[in-house]
């Protein structure tokens, strides 16, 4: 088992189980169980395994392709009950080229209280075939666990500003975004002390705005709402009206948390957002989830974003990644953009071991 990340608020492990000469192996055997791993994180002691089981067809016999990967949770032991939340994604290893084929991030809550049950948390189909296979016949799986506490559960610094977030009462500044039904009230401190550039786009919310919004009420009911707002503790507005909803709630999330939770669809998005409002913290966070899913079909995007906004690390593992898989590389569109736009970086990637494929060569279709 192998700690992926440092820090303990965001730490991901990695697992490798390798079966030796699986084709004979599954010819005997109609069970597989890896050996036990434990995990201890945040006062959450756990042990686990994965296993790989098989389908049934209409007459009961045993389809032996695909197979089924499961990830379960043997048993666990905490202080008290609590939820947490249980990232993870499998991958099988490409013995031809020597890189992992990675599935898609799974996420589901779980209660963890101490208990000796076997909980089976997700599974996937996996095809086995021969690139999977090293000469020796041996096959190699994984799967990145990570396990998020929930924010009502221990009173840490980043979970109590959750709260802060979720139950704005001392709320001073109302956040208007792309949905003009949603207004989010957020704290100015919190907002200036994370960005500057954020800070400068606060403004003061006057009294003649509420007056606007309908020209046509009598003299004492809009004295009334004019009293009314003065006298509410909301006195700032921010406008950030070219943001959506989703990619709203991510950016609060780590301006009050240093955490964000949905970098597996809005990395590249947030990735532009960290430069545009300086918050170096996420650019990071981006950075190193852009590097950990490289793939054969998006190393070409990752090259563009990576020049784009000068994330040195991201630039140097997709590199380093196109030597290692040159073989394997999936030429889409992304690449005729970059030879098109960027040939200095185009060429660079060439250099770095896609020589024999000097042109992108992209299909009209």
């Amino acid at each position: 088992m192998e700690l992926l990340v440092p820090t303990v608020s965001d730490i991901i492990f990695k697992y490798t189980w390798t079966i030796a000469n699986y084709k004979k192996a599954i010819s005997k055997k109609h069970n597989f169980d890896s050996p036990s791993f434990d995990l201890n994180v945040n006062g959450i002691h756990s042990t686990w395994n994965l296993s790989i089981r098989f389908w049934k067809g209409p007459e009961g016999k045993r389809i032996r392709n695909p197979v089924v990967l499961c990830l379960n949770i043997q048993n666990c032991t905490v202080e008290e009950v609590e939820q947490a939340k249980v990232r993870f994604q499998f991958a099988v290893f490409n013995a031809e080229v020597n890189y992992w084929e990675y599935c898609h991030v799974s996420r589901t809550i779980l209660e963890l209280r101490s208990s000796s049950d076997i909980i089976s948390l997700g599974y996937r189909d996996l095809c086995i075939v021969d690139r999977h296979l090293k000469k020796n016949g041996e096959l190699s799986v994984m799967v990145k666990i990570q396990i998020i506490q929930c924010d009502s559960e221990k009173h840490t610094l980043s979970q109590d500003m959750a709260r802060l977030l979720k139950h704005p009462q001392s709320a001073d500044t109302k956040l208007i975004v792309a949905d003009e039904n949603l207004e989010i009230q957020v704290h100015k401190c919190v907002i200036a002390a994370r960005s500057d550039v954020l800070a400068n786009m606060i403004t003061p919310l006057e009294g003649n705005e509420l007056e606007e919004k309908d020209v046509l009420l009598d003299d004492l009911k809009k004295k009334s709402l004019i009293d009314e707002c003065n006298s509410s503790d909301i006195k700032h507005k921010l406008e950030l009206r070219d943001l959506s909803k989703d990619v709203i709630e991510e950016l609060l999330r780590y301006m009050y948390t240093d955490h964000v939770d949905n970098l597996d669809t809005l990395a590249s998005e947030l990735l532009s957002l960290s430069l545009r409002f300086r918050l170096q913290g996420m650019k990071e966070l981006c950075e190193r989830s852009l590097t950990e899913t490289i793939t054969p079909e998006n190393v070409a995007t990752r090259l563009l974003l990576a020049d784009e906004y000068g994330c040195d690390i991201l630039r140097r593992a997709s590199l380093a990644y196109c030597e290692e898989n040159a073989m394997n590389i999936t030429k889409n569109f992304a690449w005729k953009m970059m030879e098109q736009v960027n040939p200095e970086l185009f060429n660079e990637v060439c250099e770095a071991g896609m020589g024999s494929s000097k042109s992108s060569n992209i299909d009209s279709e």
